[in-house]
């Protein structure tokens, strides 16, 4: 391994297995903000503090996506996180960093954090009474004018296909539902992790089943494994709120376009989907999906994951 390139020993081998049946280039993130190294049998993923502020969606940030997928296909057997810590401890991101940190660690033995990091997960604000902001309006049909992402959901929020590939209630379907954290109450001054325009892409009730679902959607030519972070830190996030660690206030009234969280009593389990036309290509064979879905998670609420490719119809018709 170079020194100029600490990940490219890992990277071989996250080719090398992938390449077995496949005949696709396999790059792992910018050196500089996320470097992988051997330390006593484990793989050691150390992230600057750069990266920890990142958006969980950006590739260098996405530390569980790439941990899964050298796990799911066979390149490591342990690992370890290291990180710098940032300037700031109370940014929006880094304390979300910090909660998806320990939500991890709790669900995979094979994961740890390392002995000089720990200090730096008792910085995580996510303790006390903890508040979900509501949404204040009904969801923008496309605020930027040009996101191909933002026009399909829309689409998909509006038509059948979901709620019958999914068997939802149609109209329980909604989009946007947020993921702000707020400590006592909801404020500027009190938010934890970033607010604004974090919300979860597609969500949805099987009344039936007592199930939620929750979509982390992706439009054409977006194959990052950011994909599966964003959805591992939606479904942790709804886990909690529905088991009430993280509260909403009673009095947030119902917008249209957009799910309740009252539509969230008696609910029973939590299906994550993974949605694009096209994934990653760490993400074919559903490896690494079926490595979250072996995850134990507490007792209390049933969690699964899937991943489900859109047909180029669906694609087409939200494109026109």
């Amino acid at each position: 391994m170079s020194e100029s390139d600490p990940n490219k020993e890992n990277e071989s081998n996250l080719c090398d297995a992938y390449l077995k049946s496949k005949r696709r280039n396999i790059r792992l993130p910018d050196p500089r903000y996320f470097r992988l190294s051997s330390n006593l049998g484990k793989v050691r993923l150390s992230l600057a503090a750069e990266a920890v502020v990142r958006n969980m969606q950006d590739d260098v940030a996405a530390f569980e996506g790439w941990l899964l997928a050298l796990k799911a296909w066979g390149c490591i057997e342990n690992a370890e996180l290291h990180w710098d810590a940032p300037e700031k401890r109370n940014d929006g991101h880094y304390q979300r960093f910090l909660y998806r940190v320990t939500q991890f660690e709790k669900l995979f033995g094979w994961f740890e954090v390392v002995r000089e990091c720990r200090v730096l997960l008792g910085e995580s604000r996510v303790k006390g009474s903890l508040f979900v902001n509501t949404a204040a309006g009904t969801p923008k049909v496309n605020p930027d004018g040009k996101s191909k992402e933002t026009k399909l959901e829309k689409f998909l929020a509006d038509s059948d296909w979901l709620s019958i590939t999914f068997a939802l209630d149609k109209d329980k379907v909604g989009r946007q539902f947020p993921v702000g954290l707020f400590e006592n109450t909801v404020s500027q001054e009190t938010k934890i992790f970033t607010g604004g325009k974090s919300a979860i892409d597609l969500v949805g009730v099987e009344h039936k089943a007592k199930r939620v679902w929750v979509f982390e959607l992706k439009a054409e030519g977006n194959q990052s494994m950011g994909i599966v972070s964003e959805l591992f830190f939606y479904v942790a996030f709804m886990r909690d709120a529905i088991m009430g660690t993280f509260k909403f206030k009673d009095s947030e009234r119902c917008v249209d376009g957009r799910l309740h969280h009252r539509d969230l009593e008696l609910i029973e389990e939590i299906r994550g989907c993974l949605l694009a036309p096209k994934f990653h290509p760490l993400l074919d064979d559903n490896l690494v999906v079926d490595l979250l879905n072996n995850a134990v998670w507490p007792d209390g609420l049933k969690v699964g994951f899937c991943s489900e490719k859109l047909p180029d119809a669906i694609v087409a018709q939200a494109a026109a």
